[in-house]
């Protein structure tokens, strides 16, 4: 079932549902606002991996509220976006209620992501971001070792896989994920909550992939301040909490 809920604290916010669950946050007058933490943490990550001015090509694999579209949208009008969502009705509800618009750059397929990625050309992009859940849970066809290594053929190689994943203690799917991503991937780190990314609360830990080293100095700088500040784990640091 899809809700949307007005934010009592903020006009022109509106929270998606999605069978109870939170799938999205976007301010109708503010696109550039990143209410959610983990949501926020990604515009941060952006900064660095996709800088203002700079041309990209991003696919996004899972569309919800349609935040993080409307955010480089908004901030960044030269990004090249595609973004695929499995549901006609919240394509429909985010045209209809939370302003999203089509154009030339910002490109929205109803589809199965996994099917998208392996459809794709060799050296498509420059950035995936994998939102798309079921619940809270990953879709198990882009939960696997062969799609992460998809992901990667589809990357330039420079380019990047950010992949979010929801756990909680003892950690199965984030272990379960990281161990797939450098399979794939020459360099992965993460980044989180500061009581995440300790491993002490469940939550979202955002995993960054790449065969071309990351910039971890840069993302340090990056997401240790504003509103939800995060903690970066090396890819050594990751290996030694879920390796």
């Amino acid at each position: 079932m899809l809700e949307l809920v007005p934010d009592p604290d903020r006009r022109a916010g509106r929270v998606l549902l999605i069978d109870g669950h939170i799938h999205g946050y976007v301010d109708l007058d503010d696109p550039s606002h990143l209410e959610l933490d983990y949501v926020a943490r990604i515009g941060g990550a952006l900064e660095v991996l996709a800088p203002r001015g700079a041309a990209a090509d991003v696919l996004h694999l899972g569309g919800g509220a349609f935040s993080l579209p409307r955010f480089l949208a908004s901030t960044r009008p030269q990004v090249r976006q595609t973004v695929v969502e499995r549901s006609a009705a919240v394509i429909k509800l985010a045209e209809k209620h939370l302003r999203l618009k089509r154009g030339e750059r910002l490109r929205v397929v109803c589809g199965d992501g996994r099917v998208t990625v392996e459809r794709s050309d060799d050296e498509r992009y420059d950035l995936v971001i994998g939102d798309a859940f079921v619940g809270v849970e990953t879709p198990t066809g882009m939960a696997t070792a062969d799609f992460a290594a998809e992901v990667r053929r589809t990357l330039r190689p420079d380019g990047a896989y950010l992949l979010n994943v929801i756990d909680q203690p003892p950690w199965p799917v984030v272990a379960t994920q990281v161990a797939h991503l450098r399979d794939a991937f020459g360099h992965v780190v993460g980044f989180a909550g500061r009581e995440v990314a300790r491993r002490k609360h469940a939550g979202n830990m955002l995993l960054l992939a790449s065969d071309a080293p990351l910039p971890l100095d840069a993302l340090h700088r990056r997401l240790a301040g504003g509103a939800h500040p995060a903690e970066v784990l090396s890819g050594e640091q990751l290996v030694a909490a879920y390796g």
